[in-house]
């Protein structure tokens, strides 16, 4: 049972018999935003264990286990905030009606990035019609020369018509955004990913009040010069760094989805990207994917994907990864909008 069901039950949204008023409401959402964010740290403390090689086999694999619960308390969460904000009716179905298989031949989305860089894409089951989408810019000089690469990755919930609505606006307001610098230095500065969050937060918060429309958002800028990586996780499933050592590591600290809490500060991280390094960006319906069983696909069977294809070029690891799901899920269709993206640094 869903918990705006349990809700009614206990008739925590209706008072003597009557609707609850909006202020009270409110404070029903109050309390499912805080506890959405104490799930994402949660998940946070989880994740981070569960990557800690000093720790037994055993232990890693139960934060693991951990960490997929708290991913799944927040998901649950979040759905019924929406569902809460947007009239908190149960009457309609918490069915998809979206149902596709995976291509054969998948079509790559070119992306716009530096040469430093190479890249493949796919967004299924497709690129202009639903909630998923990737935004990426090469940042350069005025003599031409690329000074690093952003790229933005977000996943609007739900995968209706009106996910492409709001999805063409978060499109729209970066691109806006992205005209109103006038030098590489300025770039940089304005598409620190922290800021990019914080605006696009903003501007959902302040178009949506009180539609339940929610992103999560990977925010990333690439500095040529540098080598390094700065991200802010806004809610999105943790991308996977392959390093030398051919270890998946994940890009953790995710933070609050975009689109609840209009004044939330959203933090930056920096590691280092360097020759040979592979990212992996996915959005969360390859994790939540299921077979016959009931079982997800999840995300440990994309990091031992990654392990065993490092070195491999970008194409083909997310061949592979597209490979090994269908095999997954068999004849199950699938009902949820994946994006993959793989990047690998070739060094400046």
């Amino acid at each position: 049972m869903r918990i705006i069901a349990r809700l009614k039950t206990l008739n925590i949204l209706k008072r003597d018999g009557k609707a609850m008023s909006r202020s009270e409401i409110e404070q029903v959402l109050k309390v499912l935003s805080v506890a959405i964010k104490r799930e994402t740290t949660a998940f946070n403390y989880y994740s981070r264990g569960s990557e800690n090689l000093s720790l037994p086999q055993g232990v890693r694999g139960l934060l693991s286990r951990l960490a997929e619960e708290e991913r799944g308390h927040r998901h649950l969460l979040t759905n019924e905030y929406q569902a809460i904000e947007r009239g908190w009716d149960d009457s309609e179905q918490s069915g998809s009606d979206l149902s596709y298989a995976i291509p054969q031949k998948p079509s790559f989305i070119p992306l716009d990035v530096s040469d430093d860089l190479e890249t493949a894409a796919v967004s299924l089951p497709a690129v202009l019609v639903g909630g998923d989408n990737i935004l990426s810019t090469i940042i350069k000089e005025h003599d031409l020369e690329a000074r690093g690469t952003f790229l933005l990755l977000y996943d609007v919930m739900g995968h209706s018509i009106e996910t492409t609505h709001i999805n063409a606006l978060a499109a729209k307001t970066m691109g806006e955004y992205v005209e109103t610098s006038c030098s590489a230095k300025m770039e940089m500065e304005l598409l620190s990913p922290g800021k990019v969050v914080r605006l696009l937060n903003g501007k959902i918060n302040e178009i949506f009040e009180g539609q339940g429309v929610f992103l999560t958002l990977m925010c990333m800028l690439f500095n040529s010069n540098t080598g390094m990586l700065k991200y802010t996780l806004a809610g999105h499933e943790p991308p996977f760094l392959i390093r030398e050592n051919g270890k998946a590591g994940s890009l953790l600290d995710t933070q609050l989805i975009v689109g609840i809490d209009s004044d939330f500060y959203y933090r930056e991280n920096m590691v280092s990207f360097e020759r040979g390094d592979t990212l992996c960006i996915f959005s969360d319906g390859i994790v939540e994917a299921r077979n016959a069983d009931g079982d997800f696909f999840g995300r440990r069977k994309i990091a031992k994907i990654l392990e065993s294809n490092r070195g491999t070029p970008p194409r083909k690891i997310v061949n592979e990864i597209l490979v090994k799901l269908n095999e997954f899920i068999g004849s199950i269709p699938l009902t949820d909008e994946i994006t993959i993206v793989i990047i690998t640094s070739k060094g400046g």
